[in-house]
Formats: structure tokens, C-alpha cells, sequence
């Protein structure tokens, strides 16, 4: 009890120095977690896919879609089991607040390359009869 009864006086001497020192340790801390978010945040995409798949778009912007031309040649190359579309919409949920991102995917395609995706046989079905059909997280 003794030290913590010393350490506080001695800090109490110079308060402009036991502040600047305190908020030096404060920003650090803060910028390190920040970093530390940020760069989370970058890889977290790589990180969850997977290492088999392969997402090509077109250089320009997600909007622009690419040659339908390509699906074959992207086919043929050595290795590459399977090859599917999709095109992103800018479409909203409701209100123009409620923006995601939102893909048209050719169904059977779609879930023969993403079997992460668990669906049931009736989800499934519906998924693929359905033309206004989606595919929502649980989170969303």
C-alpha cells in the first residue's frame, strides 16, 4: 500500500508530465488498435474464402460485367472445375439506407462452387425455380 501511496504523490509533482504521459499511452494504444482493425478488416475477405476459388471481374468496376465470351475460355484452362456468373446490382432493402451487396448468380452453378452455402432440399429447390429467389446471411 505503501509503493501505491508513493507512486501516486510522485505523479501528482509534475501533473502536465503525469498528463501528457497518460495521453501519450492513450494515443498509442488507440492508433495500435486501430492498425490493428484496419488491417483485419483488409485481410478478413482473403481469410474466410477459400483457397480453391478464384473470383475474376472486370478491371473496370463490379457494374461492368465481363464478355460472356470469357465463361468458356475460363473453362478450359488446366484446373479449373467449374465457372459460374454473377452480376452485381446496386438494388436496396426497403429504404435507400438498406444497401448491400447483391449478386444475380445462376443458381446451380453458384451452389456447386460455394458448398459452404447449406441449404435444404425445399431451400434449394425454391432457390432454383424461383427467379426473384435470394440467398440471405443470418447476420443480415
Amino acid at each position: 500500500m505503501k509503493i501505491l501511496k508513493l507512486m501516486f504523490k510522485n505523479a501528482m509533482r509534475h501533473k502536465l508530465r503525469s498528463l501528457l504521459t497518460a495521453l501519450g499511452i492513450a494515443i498509442a494504444i488507440f492508433a495500435f488498435s486501430l492498425l490493428r482493425t484496419v488491417i483485419d478488416a483488409y485481410f478478413t475477405g482473403v481469410n474466410s474464402s477459400s483457397s480453391t476459388r478464384l473470383v475474376t471481374r472486370n478491371r473496370v468496376s463490379l457494374a461492368f460485367s465481363m464478355p460472356l465470351a470469357y465463361e468458356a475460355k475460363i473453362a478450359k484452362v488446366p484446373g479449373v472445375t467449374g465457372v459460374s456468373i454473377g452480376q452485381w446490382f446496386g438494388g436496396t432493402y426497403i429504404d435507400q439506407k438498406n444497401f448491400f451487396a447483391q449478386f444475380a448468380v445462376e443458381p446451380e452453378k453458384f451452389l456447386k462452387l460455394y458448398p459452404e452455402y447449406v441449404l435444404t432440399e425445399k431451400e434449394k429447390a425454391d432457390f432454383f425455380q424461383q427467379r426473384n429467389a435470394c440467398i440471405v446471411g443470418a447476420k443480415l
